[in-house]
């Protein structure tokens, strides 16, 4: 395990909040930061990112009130990867961590974790999250995987047999050591929406060691229109997930050629190469998902998602074979007019 070299008069963790117009949702956020028990152990790094409203202004009040905690910055729009490329180099904490600003804390299980992260040295901790649904206020906690070892180090390979406890890493529960971050070099796509299934492969890949901690910290914010994940803007920014994907293709073929290392400086790990071939899967499934069956103009659908296959071909025949299940049976409910929403209605009807 590589030890961290950060001062220990630095913080323990470093929030990284990008934030664009969202001057509606970031009181509340950046309200769950002002507690005094976080003085000295928490930097919260509200990266304005060349918004056009009160964003900026309403966060500097914050951090004029956070005794320390809350600092800004400005810059260009360059989207949220950029933002978060912007944090991580900001950073002063001995780990790194990203909150939207749409998001908040729960304040309890913060404290708890910068508490926790005083005797870690990992390069990876995952904890847990809660959705809360906008408009409802219906809660969905998301508990560990039964079984999971907590609270110590854990070989990263070890963790990467079970699909659970892999599913729970990504970026509302992920902390990663700063030096680590930095020590691999890590970059995000910038002016690109969906980045953020970018930087979990790219954080987590080359990692030597995991840490579960049973503390729920994130509180994400869903049922919002606006979102990058409602389906409407999956199909309206379908570049911009295509342009994710391609970059994650480039990134499994370089992890298999031996270009990319673990954190250790030795040659990823055959666990570690299956786990990017799987999350690589995974989002390729999605993007078929998002041309066939999610756009409500189902010539245009058909047309991207043929364009992709022919492209995923050329770039990765071995993902272009993985996908064929789910290309086929998507297309196939596409020409009988069937939805991701039409499907989800069908199954609720079965279910009652």
């Amino acid at each position: 395990m590589s030890k961290s070299t950060f001062d220990t008069s630095a913080p323990q963790l470093t929030i990284a909040v990008p934030a664009y117009n969202v001057e509606s949702y970031l009181a509340r956020g950046l309200e769950s930061y002002l507690d005094p028990r976080f003085v000295g152990k928490l930097e919260v790094v509200v990266v304005d990112d060349g918004s056009t409203d009160g964003t900026r202004a309403l966060a500097e009040e914050f951090a004029a009130r956070s005794h320390g905690v809350i600092r800004v910055i400005s810059k260009k729009n360059g989207g949220h990867g950029s933002a978060v490329n912007a944090g991580l180099a900001e950073a002063r904490g001995r780990y790194f961590r990203v909150v939207d600003g749409d998001d908040w804390v729960n304040t309890d299980g913060m404290a708890e974790l910068l508490e926790r992260l005083a005797d870690l040295d990992c390069d990876l901790v995952v904890d847990k999250k809660r959705e809360i649904d906008m408009t409802s206020g219906e809660e969905r906690p998301f508990p560990l995987a039964k079984g999971v070892v907590t609270g110590r180090a854990l070989d990263f390979s070890s963790v990467l047999t079970n699909g659970d406890t892999v599913f729970q890493i990504m970026i509302h529960t992920l902390t990663a050591r700063t030096d680590y971050l930095r020590g691999i070099g890590i970059s995000l796509l910038e002016h690109t929406f969906y980045e953020d299934y970018e930087y979990v492969v790219k954080a987590s890949v080359p990692a030597s060691t995991i840490c579960y901690l049973d503390i729920e910290v994130y509180q994400y914010l869903v049922g919002n229109e606006n979102q990058s994940v409602s389906q409407a803007n999956y199909v309206r920014r379908w570049d911009d997930h295509d342009r994710v994907v391609m970059e994650l293709l480039d990134y499994l073929e370089r992890c298999e050629h031996g270009e990319v290392c673990a954190a250790s400086g030795e040659r990823l790990s055959d666990e570690s190469v299956y786990y990017v071939r799987e999350k690589v899967h995974l989002i390729v499934d999605t993007h078929y998902n998002i041309a066939l069956l999610f756009d409500e103009d189902r010539r245009r659908g058909r047309a991207r998602a043929k364009a992709f296959r022919r492209e995923l071909r050329r770039a990765d025949i071995d993902q272009w074979a993985r996908g064929e299940q789910r290309y086929r049976m998507a297309m196939l409910l596409n020409r009988l007019s069937f939805s991701y929403n039409s499907i989800k209605r069908l199954v609720s009807k079965r279910r009652h």
